[in-house]
């Protein structure tokens, strides 16, 4: 085999400067303002692409991340809806009338 077939070797983790979003924050925060269930399936999806990049596991972590922002960004529409909704039902019945 010559040095041309060599692969390089594997980037150690610790020393890259790629970094995988987690969006732990956002996560918190639209479980405690939005809607509690799926903010905590985001919150899930976070605390797992944390600890996977944390094991160096950057591929999966990346994938973690994205389902975390997708179920957060799903938690805050459904959050808004549901306030939308209820919002409208106590005003149809008159209780914002004074």
């Amino acid at each position: 085999m010559s040095d041309l077939d060599a692969q390089p070797p594997a980037p150690d983790p610790s020393t890259t400067d790629e970094r995988v979003r987690t969006h732990l924050g956002w996560a918190v925060a639209v479980s405690v303002l939005c809607f509690l269930p799926l903010g905590l399936v985001a919150l899930a999806y976070g605390l797992r692409a944390s600890s996977l990049a944390a094991r160096g596991d950057l591929d999966r972590a990346r994938r973690a991340s994205r389902a975390a922002r997708r179920w957060i960004i799903a938690t805050a529409v459904v959050g808004l809806l549901v306030n939308a909704a209820l919002a409208t039902v106590l005003a149809l019945m008159g209780a914002f009338s004074g």
